[in-house]
This record gives C-alpha cells, structure tokens and sequence, in this order.
C-alpha cells in the first residue's frame, strides 16, 4: 500500500543518486514544503498551508538544530496523510470559485543520504466562477423588497445595495455564507425575531457562471411580551433588567439582545451570561431568556510585566463584585513599578513608583451607560530627575488623596470619561548637609486636577486592529476646584489629540500610523517654569518624547533639552578634566510626534510571529509654534511574538538624525557647553545612534 500511494503521486528525482521507492520508509521526515502555481496564484502559501495536516520545519526548528542542548521537532511523513492533504487543498480551491483544480506532487524530491523528502505541489487553479446574477426573494417569489413596509422598505435598500455581491466578481462559498449571515441579522434586528433564509445556488460548468438566489422569509414583526431570568442567585433580578436595553413592550431587536448580554458581562458579576430566544410558537409574541451563572463573589489577581519607561512591575488586586448589593465592586490595589532594568538615562537613579487604591465602582448611574468610580489613593515614587533624597529607598515624590471618575459608554470600547482627583503632594528637594546634618528641603502643595477624555473612532479589533481610525483628545485643567479657601499649587490647562490608524495591505500586513499633538499652558504663579518650586512641579505635567513606545531611536524621554542639576569637574594625572553630573531631561510645554509602522508576517515562524518596520518622529517644545525642522528622526527593526498577555516585543532603533547630545557622554557634554573640552575632543560614537527596546504589548 505504501508503496502504490507513493507511486501514483510522487515522482521521485534524484538527490545525490537515484532514489529507489522502497526507501520511502516509516523513518522518511518531511524536510521541506513548496508550492508551484501554473497559471496563476490567488492565495497566499500561508493559507495553503493552513488547509494540511502535513508540516515541515520552520526557520525557528533549523536554528534548534545548529544549538547545543536543544532538540528539534520531528516532522514524518505519511504518504496517506499527503493524499489527504491533496483532498483538503482540492476542496478548499472548489469552496473558493475554482470547479476544477488540478493538484498534485510529481516533481517531490526525496534525498536518500538524511531520509528527508522535500514535497513540491503543483497547482493549475483553473478558471474561476464568475457570479452572473445576484437575486433577493420573499417567500411568495416575488422580490424581498415586496415584504418590507414603509421605513424598513427604505432601509432595505440601503442595506441591500451596501452588501451585495457585485456580479462579474469571483464566487466563493464563504462570500455566499456572509451575505446569508447578514441578511438574517438584519432582518432580526429589525423586529422579524423569527426570520428565516435559505439560499439557491445555480452553477453552470460549461461556462463557469453561478446565480444565487437568497430567498427571504421575514415572519411576522416581533414584540417582546416577556423576560424569563434564570440562574441569578445572589444578584437580584432588579439589577439585571435595568442594565438591559430592552423592557416588556419594546420591539424585538438582535442588536439590543446583544448589546444586554455585552452590558451584563461588563457587570463582572457572571461567567455566564446569555440572551436568547427560546423555541416557541412563530408569532408576534417574543419571549427572550436571559440565562446566567454568577461568577465567585470574591476574586483575588497578580500579574507582572515589564516596560521600558518603569521596568519590570506588579500588580495585586482584592476584588468584591457585589459590594452591598447593586452590582457594586470594591477593589483594593497594590501597584509596584520598581524601576528594575528601566531606560533612563539619570546616572545611578531609577524611575519607581509604589501606588494603592480602594476604589468604589458603581455601574449604574441613572442609565446602564454611566458609571461611577470613587476611592482614596496613595503612592510613592522616586523620580530621577528630583534627585536624591534621605528617604527610605531615595523615594522623592508623596501624594494621597481622592480620584472621582465617570464614565459614559458610547458603543463598545468607545468612552467619554470625567474624572476629578483631589490631592495633597509632597516632593522631597536636594539632600544638603550642614554642621554635620543632613536636611531634606521639602515642597508641599494641593492639587484639583479635571480631566476629560475619549475614545472615539471604529476598528475591527479593539485588541489586535487592522483596519479603522481611532481618536483619542484630552483636556485637562488644574486649579482650585473643590478647594475653597486654600490656593492651588498648581494651575494649567493641557489638551492632546492622537490620531491612530490602521490599514491592511494583505491578509496578515498592516500599515499603522498614528499623530500626536499636545500643548500645556501654564497659569497664575506657575507661568514661571523657571523658578522653583513650579519646576519641579510640572515635572509630570510636561510632555516628554523617546522611548519603547514613542521614537524608538532614542531612550525613555531622551528627546530634547537636558540640563544638569549638579556637577563636579575634576582633573586626571595626565591633566584632562573628567565630570561627575546629574542630568535632567526637562520635557517641553507642546509635543508633535508621529508614528509609522509596517507589520508583516515572519515567513517560516508561523501566525503568532510577527516583523515590524518602523518610522518615527518626535520632539518638544517651549516655544509657542511647533518648529517642523527639529523633530527628530527614527527608523528600525522590530520582532513580535504573541502571547497571551499580547505581544512580547523587541525593538531595535537607529537615530536618523541626532543631536551632539545623543552622540556624547554627559560628561563630555557638560565640560563642551562650559567650554572646557573643544569639539574636536569630543568622543562622538556612531553606535550611540542604535537603541534596542524590549516591551510587552503593540507600540500602538
């Protein structure tokens, strides 16, 4: 049997000799798998492959194989298996147009030295069917358009004419199924709960012509007369209908079964949650289930991670999700990002912060739409830039206060959020010593900070998108609101817009862009960005560029100005000055940035690999006009591979277009500005110009 499968389809060349059929063994390994097209190619080999039961190795297996203490996956062959993977490729060409493809192996090598074969297919597709006539009927025969009425008549149009298949256009059984799908959604979300559909294919061979016919059976308009709750336990039924966009009386719609079900589900009160309608008798009556399972009362999570702007971070939370009743969660945070292995460029200091949070949420506020969050806050952070402090761990920075939030749901993943934060700081000054002590200045102040945010815009997966627009602006103000009778530390106004894009060029590459634009105005006492103590404190207030997730040919906000806080200047024996300094990247009040990235597939390493090339560009600001010729210029080289907490990334950056001081120590800087070194001197490193990044997640 063996032999007689490999007979009918392997023509066998030779590979260092003629290799005899009776060496095709149990032991045979498939060494490689390639395809030759004789006509003309409509897929891409990825999805070929994607249709066989039969494999080869990938890029990744060679390099196991070249690594000491590493073991590469074997890869048999299995001649019944190949002849089934001949089916399957015949069968998936026919479900996509083609009558008649011609499939087979005749020109597979077998090399007899490793007992590896090398599959080589040779495909002829074959004339494509062409739709000829697209017809939409009612159940009488005669048009669908005759069995709509009044408004759904005109939206029938409308959505007939956006959906259609477009005859002259290649058939393929998937499209057939589509349309089929939609039209049956369109009609329940009308009202029709009961609609039916069937579809009418009529292939003609000789000239490879198809008409279909999809014949439309709305039933009768649905009212919902009664809402059947089970499996609630703890959690009362009155919580559940509210977050319901339908009541007893209302006109049956899909969508907003849908819609309740997202609504329930975004409660995190249930592992079950499912809205539906049961078997019952096809008239205007419409009974609608809504079946449920409650999920643990009481939740505790961690989780870690790492990113280049804080390093390597955890997060515990404690969760109760029906405080009180009313669907209420309390939540308990701990938050710790240790500065660990963080890109900073501030000599012998990371960034760190320590946060915990009790927070209230309650989901319904006047309509299932808002919801409102409220809790206390504290936390703790040692930032570079304010220098060392005689606090435990050189922590520098001390707030606690009260976070108020609301969001409203637009559509799903698409928010307007306000929230207010009440607050008192405290950021720790330069340690100085004096008679023998050492005193720690410290600035104190109140801070009202509003906000308001959105996310606006459609793509087709809000985790992993490839296709829509997403708009995101902020506007932020600081002042004294709520805080009467005690003046502000500090006041501004901060507005943003990031424009995000995506764009798919084949069936796994993706064009990504996105444009950032944000301004800080500064007002009352702290116009003075100059003068202590408003300096420090707009320190997280101001924007900063460079980093994994911004121009990746630079470190985390190493774009821009950089002072130095202190520096000590001392001469070597041969009599050359060396620097000790502190450098602080000062951010700007304004920022431009943009982003544009190809992701492409890694041939040979499977869906889960992905490659993406990358342009950058960035800068900030003091002055009032954004200047185009100072933006800063990036370009590189990533690798992706997806996990499931999203992508676990490496970026490898190259600075197209760097300033001296992206090319020089900070010493060597400062003795340059001071004039105490010539520019000749200056130990300019052209590797300087790379910056590789490690993150997890997309950049954008």
């Amino acid at each position: 049997m063996l032999l007689l499968l490999i007979g009918t389809g392997l023509g066998l060349t030779p590979a260092r000799a003629q290799a005899p059929l009776f060496l095709v063994n149990q032991d045979t390994e498939v060494r490689a798998i390639s395809f030759r097209f004789m006509d003309h190619q409509t897929f891409e080999v990825e999805q070929l492959r994607a249709q066989m039961a039969t494999s080869a190795p990938g890029l990744w297996d060679r390099v196991k194989e070249r690594l000491p203490l590493l073991s590469a996956k074997p890869y048999p062959f299995s001649p019944i298996e190949l002849q089934k993977d001949v089916v399957r490729l015949r069968r998936f060409y026919q479900r996509n147009g083609f009558l008649f493809p011609s499939i087979d192996y005749p020109a597979s090598q077998l090399d007899t030295t490793s007992n590896t074969i090398h599959i080589i297919f040779r495909i002829e597709e074959g004339p494509p069917l062409i739709i000829q006539d697209v017809g939409f009927f009612g159940p009488d025969g005669r048009y669908a358009i005759e069995a709509f009425q009044g408004p759904v008549r005109d939206r029938w149009i409308r959505f007939r004419d956006r959906i259609a298949l477009q005859t002259g256009t290649r058939y393929t059984e998937a499209d057939r199924l589509r349309i089929q799908d939609r039209v049956l959604s369109w009609m329940q979300e009308q009202g029709f709960a009961f609609a039916r559909i069937e579809t009418e294919v009529d292939i003609d061979s000789t000239y490879n012509t198809v008409d279909l016919r999809f014949h439309l059976d709305p039933g009768p308009m649905g009212i919902i007369t009664e809402i059947d709750i089970e499996g609630n336990e703890t959690v009362s039924s009155r919580v559940v209908t509210r977050e319901l966009p339908f009541r007893v009386g209302d006109r049956f719609s899909s969508r907003a079964l849908a819609e309740g079900q997202r609504q329930l589900f975004n409660l995190n009160l249930f592992r079950v949650a499912l809205t539906e309608v049961p078997p019952q008798p096809r008239d205007s009556t419409v009974a609608v289930r809504i079946r449920l399972r409650e999920a643990r009362p009481r939740l505790i999570t961690l989780q870690g991670g790492y990113g280049p702007d804080v390093g390597f971070n955890a997060e515990g939370q404690w969760t109760h999700r029906n405080f009180g009743g009313g669907a209420r969660n309390l939540t308990a945070t701990l938050l710790a990002e240790t500065g660990l292995a963080a890109d900073t460029t501030t000599e012998g200091q990371t960034p760190a912060r320590y946060r915990g949070t009790v927070s209230l949420r309650q989901p319904y506020l006047f309509t299932s739409k808002l919801t409102g969050v409220i809790g206390p806050f504290g936390e703790a952070a040692r930032v570079p830039r304010l220098g060392e402090s005689t606090w435990i761990q050189n922590l520098n920075t001390l707030e606690f206060g009260l976070e108020t939030t609301v969001f409203y749901d637009l559509l799903p993943f698409r928010t307007i959020s306000l929230r207010h934060a009440i607050s008192r700081a405290i950021q720790a000054g330069q340690a100085a010593v004096v008679d023998s002590d050492v005193l720690q200045t410290r600035d104190l102040y109140n801070k009202s900070i509003l906000t308001l945010n959105a996310t606006l815009g459609a793509v087709n997966d809000f985790l992993n998108p490839r296709r829509g627009v997403l708009v995101r602006p902020l506007f932020e103000a600081a002042g004294g609101f709520l805080l009467p009778g005690v003046a502000p530390g500090i006041q501004y106004q901060k507005a943003s817009l990031e424009l995000t894009g995506y764009l798919p060029l084949t069936r796994r590459s993706v064009l990504a862009a996105r444009l950032f634009a944000g301004r800080v105005w500064p007002r009352g006492a702290s116009r003075n960005q100059d003068a202590a103590p408003y300096e420090n404190r707009f320190d997280p207030v101001r924007f900063y560029a460079g980093g994994g997730n911004d121009v990746r040919g630079w470190g985390f906000q190493q774009i821009g100005e950089v002072v130095f806080t202190s520096a000590t200047v001392d001469t070597t024996g041969d009599g050359s000055l060396t620097a000790t300094v502190q450098p602080e990247e000062v951010g700007g009040l304004a920022k431009l940035a943009g982003n544009l990235e190809l992701r492409l597939p890694v041939p040979g390493l499977g869906r889960a690999w992905q490659i993406g090339t990358f342009l950058d560009a960035g800068y900030v600001y003091n002055d009032d006009l954004f200047n185009l010729a100072d933006l800063r210029y990036g370009t590189g080289l990533g690798i992706r591979y997806q996990t499931p907490i999203g992508y676990l990334r490496l970026d490898l950056g190259f600075k197209l277009n760097p300033a001296l001081r992206d090319l020089v120590s900070f010493e060597q800087l400062y003795l340059y500005r001071n004039d105490l070194l010539p520019e000749a001197d200056l130990d300019k490193r052209f590797m300087r110009r790379f910056r590789l990044h490690l993150s997890i997640g997309q950049v954008f």
